[in-house]
């Protein structure tokens, strides 16, 4: 029997992985702890409520933004009232539907437009990201960081990226 490294691959990739986005999400125009999260993120290894829960601890979860759900992945990045405020600004640049899960996400940026429109799309979803783990961590362990100045922050980032784009 011989094993090819593309069933060895399937067989160990978690299940609910999107396949494929690996390549796509890095870019040399995006800071790599910028994009460190969003792969954290799509191999479900952001320490969150619900990820140490599934590793046996049990204790009682909170969002530490919203604080009145449970801190589950979900909630954190597509149903907390301040994640939404954050995706209500995206919506305004780019006009598209409520995102719900992370294969929204990479069908939004792999959807049509132009190498550099794309790229925006990948920035702005990392920053976003980054962002509202960053959030999470300041909340958790500092202080709160108002949703205006995340999405302020957002912006500058966006800016820079932007601005050593070569076509």
């Amino acid at each position: 029997m011989v094993i090819h490294f593309k069933s060895a691959r399937t067989f160990f990739l978690e299940p609910g992985v999107p396949y494929g986005w690996g390549k796509f999400i890095w870019s040399s125009d995006i800071p790599p702890s910028k994009t460190f999260v969003l792969c954290k993120v799509f191999h479900r290894r952001l320490p969150i409520d619900q990820h140490i829960q599934n590793k046996g601890l049990h204790f009682c979860s909170m969002c530490t933004l919203c604080e009145k759900h449970e801190e589950f992945i979900n909630h954190l990045f597509f149903e907390c009232p301040n994640a939404l405020y954050i995706w209500s600004w995206v919506r305004r640049i780019f006009p598209t539907s409520h995102f719900s899960n992370k294969e929204d996400l990479l069908s939004f940026i792999k959807s049509d437009g132009s190498p550099l429109v794309k790229l925006i799309k990948l920035v702005v979803i990392t920053f976003f990201i980054w962002m509202l783990w960053r959030m999470t961590n300041y909340a958790r362990f500092q202080d709160k960081i108002e949703v205006s100045r995340a999405i302020s922050v957002i912006k500058d980032l966006t800016c820079l990226v932007g601005k050593s784009y070569k076509a």
